[in-house]
């Protein structure tokens, strides 16, 4: 088998196209603006600071929220999701001996599996719509091999993360779709989703000599935020917030232009109908899907590349790529037929691995 990242195969950036680049950069940050990046802009983060007049006020829906207070904070942090509990779980997974990391995730799932009821009637309910054929009490067993893969991939994340990693095997695909993007010097958006473990190929990524960024939304239990994106930063990886501010979108195209490597998660919808997400048929109904990667890929001429990195075993992976996915600016409903091959590729990955659709929370709109 071929190796996965190749860096002879990359070519150098190609030069700013001038006007018209300056002009689609202005044209994305519009439609970010809109729906893709939905925070305010902050001021600490603009490039440049908004002029007072002395004695002016700011608005009032300027002024900075609140912070929580400390029983807030411990409370939250103490939640099973919070950042007390990841770090015990590190400890665990990075100096604990081999039967307890190897015994451990499936007790500590069945736990959780148990006592937070909508994490388990969300994952019960996506189970149910991915694998109808199986019948409740089957989509309840897949929520709960759900849980069990969940966990088993968090505590090798972590070891993989950690100073002193047993050997990992990942599985490489024989045609490099990423080195073949890079080599034409636009860059690559790679389309993620919540199915297996991303942060494995992400850290593989970091070997293609590329910078690599990743846009993600912010962590449901904000006191492991700052954890997060610090774990992903020492592995090599630059975070973008998906709703930082407007600016981000800039940040995006000018990481294409430099023909470096952006990874977005397209399967971030909430459920509800918002103007950050386009409805597209998955499992015979509608759910959100986002469409502003493909918006980017028509205007900086980078082509999408779906990807998934699926647990095969005890600390072993495959890198699974689809084909690359380009958007032609000049032709009507090229963005929409881009997403919806996108979308097909997740589906057929979930049909053959459903319990490595890590969904804690219903997905697909209501009817």
């Amino acid at each position: 088998m071929k190796r996965y990242w190749n860096r002879s195969s990359e070519s150098k950036a190609r030069p700013a196209q001038g006007a018209s680049a300056d002009s689609s950069a202005r044209k994305f940050a519009s439609l970010a603006a809109r729906g893709y990046t939905r925070g305010s802009v902050q001021t600490e983060i603009a490039p440049v600071s908004p002029q007072r007049s002395p004695g002016a006020h700011a608005p009032a829906a300027a002024l900075a929220p609140p912070s929580p207070s400390p029983l807030w904070r411990l409370r939250a942090a103490l939640r099973f999701d919070g950042l007390w509990w990841r770090k015990f779980a590190r400890l665990g997974a990075v100096y604990g001996p081999e039967w307890w990391t190897r015994s451990s995730p499936p007790v500590i799932a069945f736990i959780i599996f148990l006592l937070v009821g909508r994490n388990r009637r969300g994952a019960i309910d996506n189970q149910a719509r991915a694998r109808p054929e199986a019948g409740r009490w089957g989509a309840v067993l897949g929520a709960y091999r759900m849980f069990c893969c969940f966990a088993y991939c968090m505590a090798e994340t972590m070891e993989y993360y950690g100073p002193h990693p047993k050997p990992f095997r990942i599985d490489e695909p024989a045609r490099n779709h990423v080195a073949e993007a890079l080599a034409r010097g636009r860059g690559v958006i790679l389309a993620t989703a919540h199915v297996g473990n991303w942060d494995v190929s992400g850290r593989a990524l970091h070997k293609t000599g590329r910078p690599v960024h990743l846009v993600m939304a912010r962590e449901p239990n904000e006191t492991t935020q700052e954890y997060s994106r610090a774990t992903r930063e020492q592995a090599g990886m630059h975070v973008i917030f998906s709703d930082s501010s407007v600016f981000s979108a800039f940040n995006m195209i000018r990481a294409l232009r430099k023909n470096e490597i952006l990874a977005i998660q397209i399967d971030r919808g909430n459920g509800e109908p918002n103007s950050s997400t386009e409805r597209v048929g998955f499992f015979g109904t509608e759910a959100p899907f986002q469409e502003g990667p493909f918006q980017l890929a028509r205007l900086s001429g980078a082509p999408v590349v779906p990807v998934v990195t699926l647990r095969r075993g005890r600390r072993h992976y495959e890198i699974v790529l689809g084909e690359p996915r380009w958007v032609d600016r000049n032709v009507a409903g090229d963005t929409e037929r881009a997403l919806r091959q996108t979308v097909e590729f997740f589906e057929r990955t979930i049909r053959e691995n459903p319990e490595q659709w890590f969904r804690f929370s219903p997905f697909w709109l209501p009817r």
